[in-house]
């Protein structure tokens, strides 16, 4: 039988190789565990929402608006808003595509007003 470890300096050196080794090979394990079983976050989508402006409360700073499905919305700055306004809204879907009841006014733009 052969003994590969015959000088003493090399038996150490191999040792630390085959712990570090070891080590390595359990946490690429964990991390390609942890990965796998992260839960993903819904994938987020914006829209564009066309709204009429049917109230203005200047004491809380709230603009309401209605959209084209008798939706209300609302949103604070009432400073340049008047009834009747057009507004558009970018709205993000928070994840969840076949429901609005969850949905996030992230921009507002005036879009005019209606003068007939």
């Amino acid at each position: 039988m052969t003994h590969y470890f015959k000088d003493s300096n090399t038996k150490p050196f191999a040792i630390t190789i085959v712990i570090l080794s070891a080590l390595l090979l359990i946490a690429l394990i964990a991390f390609g565990w942890m990965d796998y079983n992260k839960t993903t976050e819904p994938e987020h989508s914006v829209y564009p929402l066309t709204v009429v402006v049917i109230e203005i409360d200047h004491e809380g700073d709230i603009v309401t608006c209605v959209d084209g499905a008798d939706n209300f919305w609302e949103f604070y700055g009432v400073e340049d808003w008047q009834t009747g306004d057009f507004a558009s809204l970018l709205m993000d879907d928070n994840g969840t595509p076949n429901t609005i009841y969850d949905d996030v006014i992230t921009m507002t733009l005036y879009a005019g007003t209606f003068e007939g």
